[in-house]
Protein backbone atom coordinates (compact mmCIF):
# COMPACT_ATOMS: atom_id res chain seq x y z
CA UNK A 1 0.00 0.00 0.00
CA UNK A 2 2.72 2.37 1.00
CA UNK A 3 4.40 1.69 -2.46
CA UNK A 4 1.90 2.19 -4.32
CA UNK A 5 0.87 5.44 -2.78
CA UNK A 6 4.39 6.21 -3.05
CA UNK A 7 3.84 6.10 -7.09
CA UNK A 8 0.49 7.67 -6.90
CA UNK A 9 1.81 11.19 -5.53
CA UNK A 10 4.73 10.71 -8.43
CA UNK A 11 2.24 11.03 -11.15
CA UNK A 12 0.41 13.45 -9.62
CA UNK A 13 3.77 15.60 -9.07
CA UNK A 14 4.93 14.77 -12.75
CA UNK A 15 1.33 15.77 -14.39
CA UNK A 16 1.23 19.18 -12.12
CA UNK A 17 5.08 19.80 -13.28
CA UNK A 18 4.04 18.93 -17.11
CA UNK A 19 1.22 21.45 -17.11
CA UNK A 20 3.06 24.15 -15.64
CA UNK A 21 6.02 23.59 -18.04
CA UNK A 22 2.94 23.74 -20.61
CA UNK A 23 1.23 26.85 -18.80
CA UNK A 24 5.14 28.78 -19.23
CA UNK A 25 5.86 27.65 -22.86
CA UNK A 26 2.33 29.27 -23.91
CA UNK A 27 3.51 32.29 -21.94
CA UNK A 28 6.39 32.55 -23.46
CA UNK A 29 4.73 31.71 -26.80
CA UNK A 30 2.31 34.69 -26.38
CA UNK A 31 4.74 37.54 -24.71
CA UNK A 32 6.76 36.80 -27.60
CA UNK A 33 3.73 36.84 -30.23
CA UNK A 34 3.11 40.50 -28.80
CA UNK A 35 6.73 41.63 -29.56
CA UNK A 36 6.41 40.63 -32.78
CA UNK A 37 3.24 42.28 -33.54
CA UNK A 38 4.44 45.32 -31.89
CA UNK A 39 7.77 44.86 -33.97
CA UNK A 40 5.79 44.82 -37.06
CA UNK A 41 3.32 47.60 -36.34
CA UNK A 42 6.34 49.36 -35.30
CA UNK A 43 8.15 48.66 -38.52
CA UNK A 44 4.73 48.96 -40.30
CA UNK A 45 4.52 52.52 -38.79
CA UNK A 46 8.08 53.97 -39.08
CA UNK A 47 9.07 52.02 -42.20
CA UNK A 48 6.25 51.31 -44.84
CA UNK A 49 3.92 53.78 -43.33
CA UNK A 50 6.82 56.49 -42.47
CA UNK A 51 5.93 59.18 -44.71
CA UNK A 52 2.06 58.88 -44.02
CA UNK A 53 2.52 59.16 -40.73
CA UNK A 54 4.83 61.71 -40.79
CA UNK A 55 2.90 63.75 -43.12
CA UNK A 56 -0.17 63.02 -40.49
CA UNK A 57 1.77 64.72 -37.88
CA UNK A 58 2.59 67.68 -39.75
CA UNK A 59 -0.84 68.74 -40.73
CA UNK A 60 -1.98 68.25 -37.10
CA UNK A 61 0.96 69.13 -35.28
CA UNK A 62 -0.25 67.56 -32.69
CA UNK A 63 2.43 64.87 -32.71
CA UNK A 64 5.52 66.57 -34.47
CA UNK A 65 7.38 69.97 -33.45
CA UNK A 66 10.12 71.92 -34.91
CA UNK A 67 12.19 73.15 -32.23
CA UNK A 68 15.55 75.95 -32.71
CA UNK A 69 18.57 74.21 -30.98
CA UNK A 70 20.31 77.64 -29.77
CA UNK A 71 23.99 77.88 -30.77
CA UNK A 72 26.23 78.23 -28.16
CA UNK A 73 28.11 81.82 -27.78
CA UNK A 74 32.24 81.10 -28.36
CA UNK A 75 34.32 82.51 -25.29
CA UNK A 76 36.76 85.71 -25.43
CA UNK A 77 39.67 84.80 -23.29
CA UNK A 78 42.61 86.46 -22.32
CA UNK A 79 46.07 85.25 -23.23
CA UNK A 80 46.48 82.94 -20.22
CA UNK A 81 43.63 81.23 -20.84
CA UNK A 82 41.23 83.12 -18.32
CA UNK A 83 37.55 84.36 -19.71
CA UNK A 84 36.78 87.68 -20.01
CA UNK A 85 33.54 86.65 -21.41
CA UNK A 86 32.01 83.42 -21.67
CA UNK A 87 27.93 81.99 -21.41
CA UNK A 88 26.21 81.12 -17.94
CA UNK A 89 24.89 77.64 -17.63
CA UNK A 90 21.73 78.72 -15.72
CA UNK A 91 18.66 78.17 -17.91
CA UNK A 92 15.18 79.73 -17.63
CA UNK A 93 11.16 79.11 -18.07
CA UNK A 94 9.73 79.34 -21.21
CA UNK A 95 5.95 79.30 -21.86
CA UNK A 96 3.74 79.03 -24.98
CA UNK A 97 0.04 79.95 -24.19
CA UNK A 98 -0.98 77.94 -26.76
CA UNK A 99 0.47 74.72 -26.07
CA UNK A 100 -0.63 74.55 -22.41
CA UNK A 101 -4.28 74.08 -20.25
CA UNK A 102 -5.88 77.01 -19.32
CA UNK A 103 -7.02 76.09 -16.23
CA UNK A 104 -6.23 77.49 -12.82
CA UNK A 105 -4.94 74.02 -11.55
CA UNK A 106 -2.07 73.83 -13.56
CA UNK A 107 -1.05 76.71 -12.71
CA UNK A 108 -0.78 76.42 -9.08
CA UNK A 109 1.18 73.21 -9.86
CA UNK A 110 3.95 74.94 -12.12
CA UNK A 111 3.79 77.91 -9.99
CA UNK A 112 4.75 75.50 -7.11
CA UNK A 113 7.52 73.60 -9.28
CA UNK A 114 9.00 76.74 -10.61
CA UNK A 115 8.50 79.89 -7.86
CA UNK A 116 7.26 81.78 -10.08
CA UNK A 117 3.81 83.17 -9.20
CA UNK A 118 0.65 81.71 -10.89
CA UNK A 119 -1.04 84.84 -11.38
CA UNK A 120 1.82 85.70 -13.82
CA UNK A 121 0.41 82.90 -15.76
CA UNK A 122 -3.16 83.59 -15.58
CA UNK A 123 -2.09 87.33 -16.31
CA UNK A 124 -0.57 86.01 -19.71
CA UNK A 125 -3.97 85.11 -20.84
CA UNK A 126 -5.48 88.58 -19.87
CA UNK A 127 -2.58 90.64 -21.60
CA UNK A 128 -2.77 88.88 -24.64
CA UNK A 129 1.13 87.86 -25.01
CA UNK A 130 1.67 84.39 -26.21
CA UNK A 131 5.08 83.34 -24.96
CA UNK A 132 7.26 84.63 -22.20
CA UNK A 133 10.41 83.88 -20.73
CA UNK A 134 11.26 84.22 -17.22
CA UNK A 135 14.75 86.02 -16.40
CA UNK A 136 15.29 84.53 -13.01
CA UNK A 137 17.93 80.51 -13.01
CA UNK A 138 16.33 77.36 -12.86
CA UNK A 139 17.87 75.49 -10.15
CA UNK A 140 18.06 71.81 -10.69
CA UNK A 141 15.63 70.09 -8.57
CA UNK A 142 13.21 73.14 -9.84
CA UNK A 143 13.84 71.62 -13.65
CA UNK A 144 12.52 67.92 -12.57
CA UNK A 145 9.93 69.17 -10.40
CA UNK A 146 8.60 71.36 -13.71
CA UNK A 147 9.24 68.43 -15.92
CA UNK A 148 6.90 66.37 -13.42
CA UNK A 149 4.36 69.28 -13.96
CA UNK A 150 4.52 68.86 -17.22
CA UNK A 151 4.15 65.44 -18.41
CA UNK A 152 1.48 65.06 -15.52
CA UNK A 153 -0.85 67.93 -17.41
CA UNK A 154 0.67 67.23 -21.10
CA UNK A 155 1.65 70.33 -21.46
CA UNK A 156 3.79 70.23 -24.73
CA UNK A 157 4.14 74.29 -24.09
CA UNK A 158 6.32 74.23 -20.93
CA UNK A 159 9.74 74.60 -22.04
CA UNK A 160 13.23 74.68 -19.89
CA UNK A 161 15.99 76.73 -21.97
CA UNK A 162 19.41 77.81 -21.52
CA UNK A 163 19.62 81.49 -20.55
CA UNK A 164 21.94 82.88 -22.74
CA UNK A 165 23.97 84.77 -20.12
CA UNK A 166 26.86 86.36 -20.55
CA UNK A 167 28.87 85.81 -17.40
CA UNK A 168 32.35 88.75 -17.35
CA UNK A 169 34.91 87.24 -14.67
CA UNK A 170 37.06 90.68 -14.86
CA UNK A 171 33.85 93.19 -14.57
CA UNK A 172 34.58 96.43 -15.15
CA UNK A 173 38.56 96.00 -15.33
CA UNK A 174 37.75 94.75 -19.27
CA UNK A 175 33.99 95.89 -20.04
CA UNK A 176 34.76 98.72 -22.34
CA UNK A 177 37.45 96.93 -24.03
CA UNK A 178 35.14 93.13 -24.00
CA UNK A 179 31.61 94.57 -24.24
CA UNK A 180 28.20 93.63 -23.16
CA UNK A 181 25.46 91.29 -24.32
CA UNK A 182 22.00 93.02 -23.29
CA UNK A 183 19.23 90.16 -23.97
CA UNK A 184 20.83 88.26 -26.52
CA UNK A 185 22.13 91.34 -28.05
CA UNK A 186 25.50 92.47 -28.72
CA UNK A 187 26.13 96.13 -27.67
CA UNK A 188 29.37 97.41 -27.94
CA UNK A 189 33.31 96.24 -27.52
CA UNK A 190 34.75 92.92 -28.83
CA UNK A 191 31.33 91.41 -27.98
CA UNK A 192 29.45 93.62 -31.03
CA UNK A 193 32.76 93.45 -33.52
CA UNK A 194 33.18 89.75 -33.41
CA UNK A 195 29.76 88.91 -33.34
CA UNK A 196 30.08 87.20 -36.95
CA UNK A 197 32.85 84.75 -35.10
CA UNK A 198 31.19 84.67 -31.48
CA UNK A 199 27.45 84.12 -32.64
CA UNK A 200 27.79 80.68 -34.11
CA UNK A 201 24.16 79.46 -36.21
CA UNK A 202 21.19 78.09 -34.90
CA UNK A 203 20.17 74.57 -35.41
CA UNK A 204 16.81 73.34 -36.13
CA UNK A 205 15.44 69.89 -35.47
CA UNK A 206 12.41 67.95 -35.94
CA UNK A 207 10.65 65.60 -33.55
CA UNK A 208 7.76 63.82 -31.90
CA UNK A 209 6.55 64.53 -28.57
CA UNK A 210 5.48 61.73 -26.48
CA UNK A 211 2.62 61.34 -24.15
CA UNK A 212 4.72 62.79 -21.16
CA UNK A 213 5.51 65.84 -22.87
CA UNK A 214 9.26 64.76 -24.10
CA UNK A 215 10.36 65.82 -27.56
CA UNK A 216 12.18 63.09 -29.28
CA UNK A 217 14.63 64.25 -32.32
CA UNK A 218 13.62 62.50 -35.83
CA UNK A 219 17.45 61.13 -36.97
CA UNK A 220 17.80 62.04 -40.75
CA UNK A 221 15.08 64.11 -40.90
CA UNK A 222 14.79 66.66 -44.18
CA UNK A 223 14.67 70.06 -42.89
CA UNK A 224 16.89 69.57 -39.99
CA UNK A 225 20.12 72.09 -39.35
CA UNK A 226 22.99 70.96 -37.18
CA UNK A 227 24.05 74.48 -35.20
CA UNK A 228 27.39 75.67 -35.28
CA UNK A 229 28.24 76.78 -32.18
CA UNK A 230 30.22 80.04 -32.34
CA UNK A 231 34.15 80.04 -32.18
CA UNK A 232 36.26 81.20 -29.22
CA UNK A 233 38.41 84.72 -29.08
CA UNK A 234 41.77 84.40 -27.52
CA UNK A 235 43.12 87.94 -27.04
CA UNK A 236 47.05 89.36 -26.24
CA UNK A 237 45.38 90.60 -23.04
CA UNK A 238 46.99 89.41 -19.68
CA UNK A 239 44.25 89.27 -17.24
CA UNK A 240 47.21 89.56 -14.62
CA UNK A 241 48.50 93.24 -15.95
CA UNK A 242 44.44 94.39 -17.04
CA UNK A 243 43.64 94.16 -13.49
CA UNK A 244 46.90 95.77 -11.99
CA UNK A 245 46.35 98.55 -14.90
CA UNK A 246 42.35 99.13 -13.95
CA UNK A 247 43.59 99.40 -10.49
CA UNK A 248 46.37 101.68 -10.66
CA UNK A 249 44.33 104.02 -13.50
CA UNK A 250 41.24 104.14 -11.22
CA UNK A 251 42.83 105.21 -7.85
CA UNK A 252 44.19 107.97 -9.86
CA UNK A 253 41.73 109.32 -11.87
CA UNK A 254 39.65 109.48 -8.78
CA UNK A 255 42.71 110.82 -6.55
CA UNK A 256 43.32 113.79 -9.13
CA UNK A 257 39.14 113.90 -10.02
CA UNK A 258 40.15 113.65 -13.92
CA UNK A 259 37.58 113.44 -16.45
CA UNK A 260 39.24 109.79 -17.66
CA UNK A 261 42.03 107.63 -17.71
CA UNK A 262 44.33 105.12 -19.74
CA UNK A 263 46.92 102.84 -19.32
CA UNK A 264 48.11 100.70 -22.10
CA UNK A 265 50.96 97.94 -21.80
CA UNK A 266 52.62 96.94 -25.00
CA UNK A 267 55.18 93.86 -26.18
CA UNK A 268 57.30 96.19 -28.84
CA UNK A 269 58.70 93.12 -30.40
CA UNK A 270 55.35 91.47 -31.44
CA UNK A 271 52.97 94.22 -30.83
CA UNK A 272 51.04 92.88 -28.54
CA UNK A 273 48.97 94.57 -26.51
CA UNK A 274 49.50 93.23 -22.81
CA UNK A 275 46.64 95.39 -21.48
CA UNK A 276 44.26 98.31 -22.28
CA UNK A 277 42.60 99.84 -19.02
CA UNK A 278 40.12 102.85 -18.59
CA UNK A 279 38.36 104.56 -15.67
CA UNK A 280 35.73 105.37 -15.56
CA UNK A 281 34.37 102.18 -16.80
CA UNK A 282 30.66 100.56 -16.27
CA UNK A 283 29.74 97.11 -14.73
CA UNK A 284 28.32 94.61 -17.44
CA UNK A 285 26.11 93.16 -14.85
CA UNK A 286 24.23 96.47 -14.26
CA UNK A 287 24.47 98.75 -17.29
CA UNK A 288 22.53 101.65 -17.21
CA UNK A 289 20.22 103.56 -19.25
CA UNK A 290 19.13 102.65 -22.83
CA UNK A 291 20.66 100.66 -25.51
CA UNK A 292 21.81 104.18 -27.12
CA UNK A 293 23.04 105.70 -23.53
CA UNK A 294 25.29 102.54 -23.45
CA UNK A 295 26.92 102.52 -26.45
CA UNK A 296 27.35 106.26 -26.19
CA UNK A 297 28.52 106.50 -22.65
CA UNK A 298 29.40 103.55 -20.73
CA UNK A 299 30.87 101.39 -23.75
CA UNK A 300 33.13 104.65 -24.54
CA UNK A 301 36.87 103.82 -24.28
CA UNK A 302 39.21 106.97 -24.50
CA UNK A 303 42.41 104.22 -25.33
CA UNK A 304 41.09 103.87 -29.28
CA UNK A 305 38.21 106.43 -29.52
CA UNK A 306 39.48 109.83 -28.52
CA UNK A 307 42.14 111.15 -29.92
CA UNK A 308 44.32 113.67 -27.60
CA UNK A 309 47.24 115.91 -28.12
CA UNK A 310 50.59 113.89 -27.08
CA UNK A 311 52.09 116.93 -25.18
CA UNK A 312 55.76 116.26 -24.35
CA UNK A 313 56.29 112.62 -25.08
CA UNK A 314 55.99 113.45 -28.55
CA UNK A 315 59.83 114.94 -28.64
CA UNK A 316 61.64 111.97 -28.39
CA UNK A 317 59.70 110.87 -31.60
CA UNK A 318 60.94 114.45 -32.90
CA UNK A 319 64.45 113.91 -31.78
CA UNK A 320 64.46 110.28 -33.33
CA UNK A 321 63.50 111.88 -36.86
CA UNK A 322 66.07 114.65 -36.70
CA UNK A 323 69.20 112.36 -35.63
CA UNK A 324 68.04 109.54 -38.21
CA UNK A 325 68.37 112.27 -41.04
CA UNK A 326 71.71 113.06 -39.90
CA UNK A 327 70.47 117.32 -39.31
CA UNK A 328 71.62 117.73 -35.69
CA UNK A 329 73.91 115.20 -33.34
CA UNK A 330 74.26 113.94 -29.69
CA UNK A 331 76.81 116.23 -29.55
CA UNK A 332 75.26 119.27 -30.24
CA UNK A 333 74.09 122.39 -27.86
CA UNK A 334 71.61 124.57 -27.79
CA UNK A 335 71.12 128.10 -25.82
CA UNK A 336 67.38 127.64 -24.18
CA UNK A 337 66.49 130.91 -23.01
CA UNK A 338 62.74 129.70 -22.00
CA UNK A 339 61.17 131.14 -25.37
CA UNK A 340 62.17 131.41 -29.17
CA UNK A 341 60.70 133.32 -31.90
CA UNK A 342 59.91 131.04 -35.38
CA UNK A 343 61.44 131.98 -38.13
CA UNK A 344 61.69 135.67 -36.66
CA UNK A 345 58.15 136.43 -36.34
CA UNK A 346 57.27 137.94 -33.09
CA UNK A 347 53.42 136.40 -32.95
CA UNK A 348 54.95 132.94 -33.51
CA UNK A 349 56.62 132.52 -29.77
CA UNK A 350 57.01 129.09 -28.39
CA UNK A 351 58.00 129.00 -24.92
CA UNK A 352 58.90 126.40 -22.45
CA UNK A 353 56.94 125.58 -19.38
CA UNK A 354 56.86 128.90 -17.32
CA UNK A 355 58.59 130.38 -19.37
CA UNK A 356 61.89 129.27 -17.59
CA UNK A 357 65.27 128.97 -19.22
CA UNK A 358 67.48 125.45 -19.37
CA UNK A 359 70.52 127.49 -21.32
CA UNK A 360 72.76 125.35 -22.57
CA UNK A 361 71.47 121.77 -23.43
CA UNK A 362 72.40 118.76 -25.71
CA UNK A 363 69.76 116.34 -26.97
CA UNK A 364 70.23 114.29 -24.13
CA UNK A 365 69.73 117.36 -21.15
CA UNK A 366 67.13 118.80 -23.73
CA UNK A 367 64.34 115.18 -23.26
CA UNK A 368 65.90 115.17 -20.11
CA UNK A 369 64.51 118.53 -18.89
CA UNK A 370 61.29 118.78 -20.98
CA UNK A 371 62.88 121.83 -23.44
CA UNK A 372 60.25 122.62 -26.02
CA UNK A 373 62.20 125.59 -27.41
CA UNK A 374 64.82 122.53 -28.53
CA UNK A 375 62.26 120.59 -29.82
CA UNK A 376 60.65 122.97 -32.22
CA UNK A 377 64.08 123.43 -33.81
CA UNK A 378 64.69 119.71 -34.27
CA UNK A 379 61.08 120.02 -36.06
CA UNK A 380 61.68 122.89 -38.23
CA UNK A 381 64.87 121.39 -39.30
CA UNK A 382 63.58 118.05 -40.65
CA UNK A 383 61.05 120.18 -42.53
CA UNK A 384 57.17 119.86 -43.08
CA UNK A 385 56.43 117.56 -46.07
CA UNK A 386 59.23 115.08 -44.36
CA UNK A 387 58.22 115.74 -40.58
CA UNK A 388 54.61 114.66 -42.31
CA UNK A 389 55.62 111.51 -43.56
CA UNK A 390 57.67 110.67 -40.88
CA UNK A 391 54.01 110.90 -38.33
CA UNK A 392 52.02 109.00 -41.46
CA UNK A 393 55.02 106.30 -41.12
CA UNK A 394 54.23 105.91 -37.40
CA UNK A 395 50.77 105.31 -38.09
CA UNK A 396 49.64 108.31 -35.97
CA UNK A 397 46.90 109.35 -38.27
CA UNK A 398 45.19 106.19 -39.28
CA UNK A 399 43.27 103.80 -37.41
CA UNK A 400 44.99 100.98 -35.44
CA UNK A 401 42.63 98.21 -37.09
CA UNK A 402 42.97 96.15 -33.96
CA UNK A 403 39.14 94.80 -34.33
CA UNK A 404 37.40 97.51 -32.07
CA UNK A 405 34.64 99.09 -33.07
CA UNK A 406 34.24 103.15 -33.56
CA UNK A 407 38.12 103.64 -33.15
CA UNK A 408 38.91 106.89 -33.70
CA UNK A 409 41.98 108.23 -35.40
CA UNK A 410 44.71 111.27 -35.47
CA UNK A 411 44.85 113.92 -37.65
CA UNK A 412 46.05 117.76 -37.64
CA UNK A 413 44.83 120.97 -39.30
CA UNK A 414 45.93 120.63 -43.27
CA UNK A 415 44.53 124.06 -43.47
CA UNK A 416 46.43 125.63 -41.08
CA UNK A 417 47.84 129.26 -42.74
CA UNK A 418 50.77 129.18 -40.04
CA UNK A 419 52.39 126.12 -41.14
CA UNK A 420 55.80 126.66 -40.04
CA UNK A 421 54.41 127.82 -36.27
CA UNK A 422 52.33 124.70 -36.84
CA UNK A 423 55.35 122.47 -37.21
CA UNK A 424 57.49 123.97 -34.72
CA UNK A 425 54.73 122.99 -32.17
CA UNK A 426 54.46 119.45 -33.38
CA UNK A 427 57.90 118.98 -32.55
CA UNK A 428 56.77 118.66 -29.17
CA UNK A 429 53.87 117.31 -28.69
CA UNK A 430 51.14 120.37 -29.75
CA UNK A 431 48.87 120.85 -32.94
CA UNK A 432 48.50 117.17 -33.64
CA UNK A 433 46.02 114.93 -31.91
CA UNK A 434 46.29 110.74 -32.03
CA UNK A 435 44.40 108.05 -30.32
CA UNK A 436 46.45 106.80 -27.62
CA UNK A 437 47.16 102.78 -28.95
CA UNK A 438 48.27 104.74 -31.69
CA UNK A 439 50.87 106.76 -29.90
CA UNK A 440 51.97 103.53 -27.49
CA UNK A 441 52.59 101.91 -30.88
CA UNK A 442 54.73 105.03 -32.59
CA UNK A 443 56.72 104.60 -29.06
CA UNK A 444 57.31 101.06 -29.23
CA UNK A 445 59.63 101.46 -32.49
CA UNK A 446 62.43 103.04 -30.31
CA UNK A 447 61.60 100.00 -27.41
CA UNK A 448 62.28 97.88 -30.59
CA UNK A 449 65.37 99.17 -32.61
CA UNK A 450 63.89 101.39 -34.59
CA UNK A 451 61.19 98.94 -36.20
CA UNK A 452 57.80 99.34 -35.39
CA UNK A 453 55.01 96.68 -35.49
CA UNK A 454 51.94 97.50 -36.01
CA UNK A 455 49.75 97.07 -32.07
CA UNK A 456 47.38 94.13 -32.23
CA UNK A 457 44.79 92.84 -29.93
CA UNK A 458 43.30 89.14 -31.18
CA UNK A 459 46.03 86.32 -30.85
CA UNK A 460 43.30 83.49 -31.68
CA UNK A 461 40.12 82.94 -33.51
CA UNK A 462 39.10 79.45 -32.61
CA UNK A 463 42.04 77.40 -32.96
CA UNK A 464 43.76 79.27 -35.70
CA UNK A 465 46.23 81.76 -34.69
CA UNK A 466 46.14 85.18 -35.91
CA UNK A 467 48.60 86.02 -38.56
CA UNK A 468 51.73 88.02 -36.53
CA UNK A 469 51.11 91.88 -37.13
CA UNK A 470 52.84 93.38 -39.78
CA UNK A 471 56.17 95.84 -39.45
CA UNK A 472 58.19 98.19 -40.84
CA UNK A 473 61.57 100.14 -40.39
CA UNK A 474 61.11 103.37 -39.52
CA UNK A 475 64.53 104.20 -38.33
CA UNK A 476 68.35 103.32 -38.01
CA UNK A 477 69.00 100.89 -35.09
CA UNK A 478 71.89 103.31 -33.67
CA UNK A 479 69.46 105.88 -33.60
CA UNK A 480 67.07 104.06 -31.38
CA UNK A 481 69.77 103.35 -29.04
CA UNK A 482 70.63 107.20 -28.98
CA UNK A 483 67.23 108.20 -28.01
CA UNK A 484 66.80 105.70 -25.41
CA UNK A 485 69.60 106.48 -23.61
CA UNK A 486 68.27 110.13 -23.59
CA UNK A 487 65.15 108.72 -22.25
CA UNK A 488 66.97 106.67 -19.43
CA UNK A 489 68.48 109.98 -18.41
CA UNK A 490 64.61 111.24 -17.69
CA UNK A 491 64.76 109.11 -15.22
CA UNK A 492 68.15 108.26 -13.91
CA UNK A 493 69.46 111.27 -14.54
CA UNK A 494 69.86 113.98 -11.65
CA UNK A 495 68.07 116.66 -13.87
CA UNK A 496 65.45 114.51 -15.28
CA UNK A 497 61.60 115.25 -15.03
CA UNK A 498 61.03 111.79 -14.09
CA UNK A 499 63.63 111.40 -11.40
CA UNK A 500 61.39 110.50 -8.77
CA UNK A 501 59.92 107.10 -10.38
CA UNK A 502 63.04 104.85 -10.05
CA UNK A 503 62.92 101.20 -9.29
CA UNK A 504 65.63 99.89 -7.20
CA UNK A 505 67.71 97.39 -9.18
CA UNK A 506 66.37 98.23 -12.46
CA UNK A 507 67.23 100.98 -15.22
CA UNK A 508 64.29 102.23 -16.63
CA UNK A 509 63.69 104.30 -19.16
CA UNK A 510 60.67 107.20 -19.88
CA UNK A 511 59.41 110.91 -20.77
CA UNK A 512 56.72 113.14 -19.06
CA UNK A 513 54.31 115.22 -20.83
CA UNK A 514 52.33 117.48 -19.89
CA UNK A 515 49.60 118.43 -22.81
CA UNK A 516 47.54 121.65 -22.16
CA UNK A 517 43.92 121.29 -24.11
CA UNK A 518 42.95 124.75 -25.97
CA UNK A 519 39.50 124.94 -27.87
CA UNK A 520 35.73 125.99 -27.44
CA UNK A 521 34.87 122.83 -26.29
CA UNK A 522 38.01 121.80 -23.81
CA UNK A 523 39.87 123.31 -21.33
CA UNK A 524 42.79 121.61 -18.66
CA UNK A 525 45.85 119.46 -19.35
CA UNK A 526 46.21 116.26 -20.08
CA UNK A 527 48.98 114.30 -17.92
CA UNK A 528 51.23 111.83 -19.93
CA UNK A 529 53.80 109.50 -19.30
CA UNK A 530 55.57 106.81 -21.21
CA UNK A 531 58.41 104.32 -20.20
CA UNK A 532 60.17 101.28 -21.17
CA UNK A 533 60.79 98.32 -18.24
CA UNK A 534 63.44 97.90 -18.83
CA UNK A 535 65.81 100.06 -20.48
CA UNK A 536 67.68 97.84 -22.11
CA UNK A 537 65.81 95.21 -24.18
CA UNK A 538 62.71 96.63 -23.15
CA UNK A 539 60.28 93.66 -22.30
CA UNK A 540 56.85 96.29 -22.72
CA UNK A 541 56.11 99.98 -23.29
CA UNK A 542 53.92 101.19 -20.81
CA UNK A 543 51.54 104.67 -21.84
CA UNK A 544 49.77 106.50 -19.28
CA UNK A 545 47.38 109.50 -20.29
CA UNK A 546 45.05 111.25 -17.65
CA UNK A 547 42.25 113.68 -18.92
CA UNK A 548 41.80 116.89 -17.57
CA UNK A 549 42.99 116.26 -13.64
CA UNK A 550 41.19 118.89 -11.52
CA UNK A 551 43.39 120.84 -8.60
CA UNK A 552 46.78 122.61 -8.57
CA UNK A 553 48.73 118.74 -9.65
CA UNK A 554 48.41 118.15 -13.13
CA UNK A 555 51.88 117.85 -14.45
CA UNK A 556 52.78 114.12 -16.29
CA UNK A 557 55.48 113.04 -14.00
CA UNK A 558 53.21 113.56 -10.34
CA UNK A 559 49.52 112.59 -12.00
CA UNK A 560 50.73 110.12 -14.64
CA UNK A 561 54.30 108.94 -13.52
CA UNK A 562 52.91 106.81 -10.59
CA UNK A 563 50.82 104.77 -12.59
CA UNK A 564 53.70 103.76 -15.12
CA UNK A 565 55.47 102.56 -11.79
CA UNK A 566 52.65 100.79 -10.59
CA UNK A 567 52.48 98.81 -14.12
CA UNK A 568 56.59 98.49 -14.13
CA UNK A 569 56.68 96.60 -10.90
CA UNK A 570 53.48 94.21 -12.41
CA UNK A 571 55.68 93.58 -15.74
CA UNK A 572 58.82 92.47 -13.43
CA UNK A 573 56.67 90.96 -11.64
CA UNK A 574 54.90 88.91 -14.49
CA UNK A 575 57.67 88.04 -16.21
CA UNK A 576 60.49 87.34 -13.97
CA UNK A 577 62.46 90.19 -15.06
CA UNK A 578 65.85 90.17 -12.79
CA UNK A 579 67.24 92.86 -12.01
CA UNK A 580 69.47 94.76 -14.18
CA UNK A 581 71.57 97.32 -11.44
CA UNK A 582 73.00 96.57 -8.17
CA UNK A 583 70.64 97.14 -5.35
CA UNK A 584 72.43 99.70 -3.29
CA UNK A 585 70.92 100.44 0.26
CA UNK A 586 71.09 104.56 0.06
CA UNK A 587 71.53 104.21 4.36
CA UNK A 588 74.61 102.07 4.26
CA UNK A 589 75.97 104.99 1.71
CA UNK A 590 78.80 107.36 3.04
Amino acid sequence: MALTRQRLRRGKDLSRSTAESARLTTSFRVIAGLFVIAGLSQAKLQILERSHTLDLGEKTKRFTQERKDPAGRGEILASNGKPLALDDDATELELDLAKVPHNDGFFMDLSAASGVPAGEFSGLLESGESEKTWKQAITPTQAEEIRRVKSAWRADGVSIVRSGRREYPMRDAAACLVGVVRDGKPLMGLEASLNHVLAGTDGHRKGLVDKSGFFLPLRSEAGNTARIDGQNVTLTIDSDLQAAAMESVRSTVLKYKAENGIAIVLDPKTGKILAMANYPSFSPYNPDGSEGDLRQNSGYNPAYMSALEPGSTFKILTLAKALDAGLISMNDHIQCTGETHVDGVDKWKVHCDDHKPHYDVTPELAIAKSCNVAAAGWALKVGRDEFLSYISSLGLLKKSNIGVPQEGHGHYNDKEYAKRLQLANMGFGQAIIATPIALASAFSMIANGGTRVEPSLIEKIGNRSVAPAKSSRVIKPETAEQVLRCMESVIEGDSGTGKTLRIPGYRLAGKTGTAQKIGKKSSGYVANFVGFVPAQNPRAVIMVMVNHPTGPLYHGAVVAGPVFVDLAKSVIRRFNIPPTEPIIDKLTMK
